[in-house]
């Protein structure tokens, strides 16, 4: 009976020391840009305080080699455009096709980086 429970407590600690940790979400030279970059921050909290914010995100990911975040949603009678913003916010375009924006498929490794509270997606 010592025997296996000493098996079982050294194969719990193996298995929860194994565990790694989480890295951090870093783009554009910050930890959470969502809480680090004024700007974003800025808008996701008015996007939070929203009527629709539950239905709004933010992600992260690369165009063009430059970190760029966009402002999704999963808005079931919203009509949206969705912005393609640089590290400093400035907008560098819209996501479409046929030479009428960015073309989403540019966008490379998209991560989700911030959710609305209460979070209505299934992304």
């Amino acid at each position: 009976m010592k025997k296996s429970l000493l098996s079982l407590f050294v194969l719990f600690f193996l298995i929860t020391a194994c565990k790694e940790e989480e890295e951090p979400i870093t783009y554009c030279g910050v930890e959470n840009p969502a809480e680090s970059l004024t700007w974003l921050n800025t808008l996701t909290d008015e996007l939070n305080d929203s009527y629709f914010g539950v239905y709004f995100y933010v992600t992260a990911g690369k165009y063009q080699n430059e970190e760029v975040f966009l402002i999704r949603n999963c808005c079931p009678n919203c009509n949206t455009i969705i912005s393609v913003y640089a590290c400093d916010g400035e907008v560098l375009g819209f996501l479409g096709r046929d030479g009428a924006g960015i073309d989403p498929t540019e966008i490379k490794d998209e991560v989700i980086i911030w959710r609305g509270t209460g979070f209505e997606c299934t992304v």
